[in-house]
This record gives C-alpha cells, structure tokens and sequence, in this order.
C-alpha cells in the first residue's frame, strides 16, 4: 500500500518552527480545533487577517513559539467564523446570468445536478429536460447562461452542502446553448479526462466507471451497488484519488527529468501536481495530498528535507488557514487520518510484522481513520484488512498506467479495443475483491468483536518482540 515513504524519502527530525513532530502536530490539533469553534464565535471573523499577518511575522523573525501558536489559533478561529458567515439565499426569488460550473454534471431523480456559481454565491443546481441535457454535456470550468428560481438550502445535506461553499439551491429552467470553455488550463484537463474515456470506451461501462474512479477519483457514474460494496468491504477510498495517485503519478514522471537539474526538477513537479488537482476537480483528499507533495519538492530543492509528520501537520495548518470549511470535511478528515496513521504507525507496524507492508500501512490508515469513519458510517468493516492487501497492488498498477496507456490509445484508434480489454482485466479483479469482501463481510457485534480479537493479536506481537528484544539484550 502507498505510504508517505513513497514521495517523503527522508523521516529523520529536521529543525522548524515547532521543534519536533509531536509539537507539530499538537499545534495542527489546535488550529483545526480552533477553527471548529470559530462556527460559534462570529465577531472573531474581522481578526483573521491580522493574526494570520502577526502569526506570520512571529515565524520570520523568531518570536517565542507560544506566541506563534496562539496567533494561529486566532487564525484558525477567526477563519471558521469568516467561513459560516458568508450570505446565503434566505428567500424563493428568480436569479439568473453567467453561471461557471464549479462541478461535473452528475444525474440525478432523472435530471442533472452541477454546482454552479453565479457571481459570488455558489448554488447547487437541478435542471431536467432540454436544460438539463444542455448541462450534462458540460463539464467544470465552463460557462454558460442560465436562469431559473433560486430558494434556500434544504433536507438532510445542507451543513455538508455549506462546507463545500454552497449558499442557496437553484432550480433551472433555461440553459444557454452556447457556452464559454473556460480558462486554457482547465480546457486542457478537460479535454484530456475526454480522451481518456475515449482511450478506454471499449471497457463494460460498469468497469470504465470503476476505471475512472480509480485513476482520477470520478465515480459519478458507478451505481449504487457498486458505491455499496466498496464501502462494505472497506475498498471506497481506492475511488477517492488521494496521496496514492499523487505517488504513482509522480513516479511516472521521475524518470523523465531525473537527469535534470533541482530546480527543472521542482517546475515540473509542481507543475504535474498542479495539473493533477485540477484534473481531479481539487478534492479535498488531492489537495491535501497535492499540499504536502509540493511541500516535499519544495524542501529538496532547499535541501532541507523534513519529518512526514511535521509535513503533514504544516500542510494541515496552511490548508485550514486558507480554506477554513476544511475543517468540517469528512474527505479531508478521512485523508489526514490516514495519512497521519502510515506518518505514526507504519514502520512500528512493519517492524512488529515482520516486514509485511501492505498489511502494516493497511492497520496503520485504518487505526488513523478509524474515530472518523466510526462517527460518521457507525461501522468499520474488519474484512478490509484482508481486502485491501488483495486489492491495492491491483489497483496500484491501474492508478500508475490508466491514464498514459488510455491517453496513448485515444490517440492511435487501432489500440482502444485492446487497451480496453488489457486494462479491464485489473479493473474486475478490484471488482471481484470488492464483490466477495462484501458478500463476507461481517457485521454488528461480530465485526466488533473481530476488531478486538486484532487488538489483542497486535499487543500480542508487540510484547512478544518487545520479549525477545530484552531476552537478546540481556544475554
């Protein structure tokens, strides 16, 4: 399984600002906390800017640390206010004008569904018939003219629809035909997401919307069965692009500039990861991921490699800092948990199982994601212990060669058929894992208890090789 090892090469201590990977992450703790609070304290909102200017003037000249870490909080606090405080639709009224989708059209109770944004305010829109397929065949970053009724949020996703910046609904009656393509670089990731379902439309649409959640986080498309047993089975974050596609991409990438100097090296990088975000609509998993990879070029070409923790706990910081809603996103929770599970646990693991990776990085993102997926799904399914190490090497090779071979297919017709075929093989596989997991999977107090009995089998191991280690130094 992708661990944090894979784009973080070095895990030595390095001096910064917190002094050391625990404080770092103490002080990341705090902020997001913080953060969490401001929801309930408004009149912080007008001090964001200044505590972020004296938390960032603390930093640069060497101020007490504690005096950094309270002004971050301030920060923090103060974002969360900003955030819940923005204006939202709190009458039915018609609105209308330039609306640039902010999202992909997905179908929905036999319409399209897109968040679009007319001029400040960010609306989820519903629009069926001509209008709605006008709006189906768009995609993020477009423009088009629109106009309908605007009404407030309602039913059991308006705080989730506020924590993705959306203030009202709109219920669309008249979609232009004609549209604007958006900015060249959102045109070009546009295009090239249509190539690569070009380069695969051979594949059984079950398997290329698998296929496109694996290799760029799109399960759109996938029906409810299949979003059912992934989640059964413990296999749902594979279709959530994340730090694994973000490894795998760059991996492909390393050896073409290898030979380059540091800072070819770093423009590229950057510009690869930036390509990616937008590729993959700037989820809160790519961002995170995306943050803390840019972070670990940037460090290398300063020659001042850095602890993964203390990169993902200042990668945290900066990202709540600048999109204070983070802090009550379950994908962004559910990412740094993970993440901060393989930093922590990982290697402890590794060594406790003998060398097995796939299964110590599998326990370590599980334990770090465990108090999230059990508040929010009530239930964490113990089959994925044995599910993801069948899965993820399968899932890996997708995620690494999906999207070259399928861009290199759409552009030589002759090999969609068997670049279709080549590639769906490990598509049904991950399919298939998902498929039996879930049908086994067990559930209630016998899932529990199975999580228990792993509990105890780890403290086992622990206190056997903790044993042996003072029987070795003693003799």
């Amino acid at each position: 399984m992708f661990t944090l090892s894979s784009y973080v090469p070095w895990l030595g201590r390095g001096g910064h600002l917190f002094g050391s990977s625990l404080h770092a992450s103490l002080v990341a703790i705090a902020v997001w906390l913080a953060t969490i609070a401001g929801e309930h304290v408004s009149r912080m909102s007008i001090l964001r800017w200044w505590a972020i200017a004296v938390a960032v003037i603390a930093a640069l000249f060497r101020l007490p640390r504690m005096l950094v870490v309270l002004c971050l909080c301030a920060a923090g606090a103060a974002g969360g206010a900003t955030a819940w405080a923005t204006p939202v639709v709190t009458t039915l009224t018609e609105c209308g004008g330039v609306g640039h989708l902010r999202s992909d059209p997905t179908p929905l109770f036999g319409g399209t569904q897109v968040v679009v944004a007319l001029g400040d305010a960010r609306l989820k829109a519903l629009a069926h018939g001509v209008a709605g397929n006008r709006l189906a065949q768009r995609s993020a970053g477009e423009s088009v003219l629109i106009h309908g009724m605007c009404r407030p949020l309602s039913g059991n996703f308006v705080r989730s629809s506020r924590v993705r910046h959306i203030v009202g609904q709109m219920v669309v009656e008249e979609v232009s035909e004609h549209f604007a393509e958006g900015a060249v670089v959102m045109r070009t990731a546009n295009r090239m997401r249509d190539a690569m379902q070009q380069g695969v439309s051979r594949m059984d649409m079950e398997y290329r919307s698998l296929f496109t959640g694996l290799v760029i986080g799109d399960d759109r498309l996938q029906s409810r069965d299949m979003v059912q047993r992934f989640r059964d089975s413990g296999l749902s974050h594979l279709c959530a692009a994340s730090g694994q596609n973000v490894a795998y991409l760059l991996a492909v990438v390393a050896p073409f500039i290898q030979r380059r100097s540091p800072r070819v090296k770093w423009v590229v990088t950057m510009a690869v990861i930036g390509w990616f975000v937008l590729l993959t609509r700037a989820e809160p998993s790519v961002i995170r991921a995306g943050f803390m990879a840019a972070a670990v070029a940037t460090n290398a070409l300063r020659r001042h490699p850095m602890n993964a923790r203390v990169v993902l706990a200042m990668s945290v910081i900066c990202l709540l800092l600048i999109d204070p809603m983070l802090a009550w996103s379950i994908g962004f929770a559910l990412s740094v948990g993970a993440t901060a599970g393989l930093a922590w646990l990982s290697a402890p693991l590794g060594r406790l199982f003998g060398g097995r990776g796939v299964l110590a990085s599998t326990l370590a993102a599980q334990v770090g994601t465990f108090p999230i997926s059990f508040l929010v799904f009530g239930s964490v399914p113990m089959i994925s212990l044995i599910a993801n190490p069948l899965a993820l090497p399968v899932a890996g090779v997708v995620m690494t060669v999906g999207l070259p071979v399928s861009l290199m297919a759409a552009s030589f017709p002759t090999l969609v058929g068997p670049v279709s075929t080549v590639l769906s093989l490990p598509v049904m596989w991950v399919d298939g894992v998902a498929r039996v997991a879930a049908s086994v999977s067990p559930n209630g107090a016998v899932n529990g208890a199975l999580w228990c009995a792993v509990g105890v089998w780890v403290m086992w191991r622990w206190r056997s090789k903790r044993g042996h280690r003072l029987t070795s130094v003693a003799g």
